[in-house]
């Protein structure tokens, strides 16, 4: 399952990583403004709202990251007809696990001083990216937010295998009629009850929709990053309509159907070419933040509890400064130890297939 060509890295699309920079802020002031206990008296009556511009923030992350993990595999698979699964495993583990790992062991360490609450069992449930499951105990504040990774993982321990072995993967269209049904799926466990299999199916179908679009042809792609400022515009209207106007009763109904797509076209088709527009989103320390919001969205839970008040707004900085140190000498390091590590399995892997094809010939 492996070859000997290194990974396919597709352009990065620099305005991805300030899209990374505005989800976070979204899942921020979310956490802020909603859970921390702060008393803002005009902002009481669009507290909803506010909760669910934070949970679109969650969303743009996940179309975000099936798109860009799905054009790595696409690439990689197009140009050696394969993909190394230990290779990607290995990136994905050094990519996640050690900033994740080590939010969880500084907050057992804080448990045990007794600064805050959350058992071992928690944190391992977190650790194990099970945080999206429906346990009594559930995962506490502090790391409750894992649930987002939890269902990337769970869609990434699959994925690779479905672009490997299933032929829908390799056509856009295709994938697109099984996102339909995977759409009509959840809306009909949502009205009969069964809301947590209707939410689990939702947000792959988030993932899946980033993935779908990064099969799509490139004439396609590149209508869609040149789209007309003005109808850009108007999906972002369309967005927040939805956020603040959407009844309760049919919220997910609406977000499983418009929200996809919607953030798909926000994101991907972000005009650029209009320079106003490009001065934000292609600007440089933006998106140095888009790419330390992993560390980010870590350790914002920690400081945006029902507990800090108007202090958070101090630790908030504090965790941006902290992102900072830690995307340089901990994510960036683990990270290149990944590239070295995914290399040698592929290097392995290729002495094995050199050696079976040179026994067959000799046969």
């Amino acid at each position: 399952m492996c070859n000997t060509n290194k990974d396919v890295v597709p352009v990065r699309i620099d305005y991805i990583d300030a899209w990374r920079f505005l989800a976070v802020v979204m899942v921020i002031q979310s956490h802020i403004f909603v859970y921390s206990g702060l008393k803002i008296t005009f902002l009481a009556p669009y507290l909803d709202q506010l909760d669910r511009l934070g949970e679109l923030g969650v969303l743009v992350f996940f179309v975000i990251s099936g798109f860009v993990i799905c054009s790595g595999l696409v690439a990689e698979k197009n140009r050696s007809g394969t993909i190394c699964l230990p290779a990607f495993y290995v990136r994905r583990f050094y990519r996640i696990i050690p900033p994740l790992w080590l939010y969880l062991c500084c907050l057992l360490l804080l448990n045990a001083v007794g600064i805050i609450a959350i058992s071992p069992q928690q944190a391992l449930t977190s650790a194990s990216f099970l945080c999206n499951m429906p346990f009594p105990d559930g995962c506490s504040w502090f790391a409750g937010h894992t649930w987002t990774l939890a269902y990337e993982e769970q869609f990434y321990l699959v994925f690779p295998l479905l672009v490997l072995f299933v032929p829908l993967i390799n056509n856009s269209l295709r994938f697109g009629l099984a996102i339909a049904g995977l759409t009509m799926g959840s809306m009909i466990l949502n009205r009969t009850g069964h809301l947590f299999l209707g939410e689990y199916l939702m947000y792959f179908i988030f993932l899946l929709i980033g993935c779908c679009c990064a099969l799509l042809p490139e004439k396609i792609m590149s209508r869609i990053r040149q789209m007309h400022v003005a109808l850009w515009l108007i999906v972002i209207a369309l967005l927040l309509i939805c956020i603040g106007y959407v009844p309760d009763a049919i919220e997910k109904q609406v977000k499983v159907v418009c929200y996809p797509v919607l953030i798909l076209l926000m994101v991907l088709g972000t005009p650029t070419q209009v320079k106003a527009i490009a001065v934000v989103f292609k600007n440089r320390q933006l998106c140095y933040l888009g790419r330390i919001s992993y560390t980010v969205y870590l350790w914002q839970e920690l400081v945006t509890g029902n507990y800090v008040g108007w202090l958070t707004f101090v630790y908030i900085a504090a965790v941006f400064a902290f992102a900072m140190i830690s995307y340089r000498y901990i994510e960036l390091p683990f990270q290149r130890t990944a590239t070295l590590k995914s290399d040698g399995l592929k290097a392995a892997a290729a002495k094995v297939l050199l050696t079976t094809y040179q026994q067959d010939r000799q046969y």
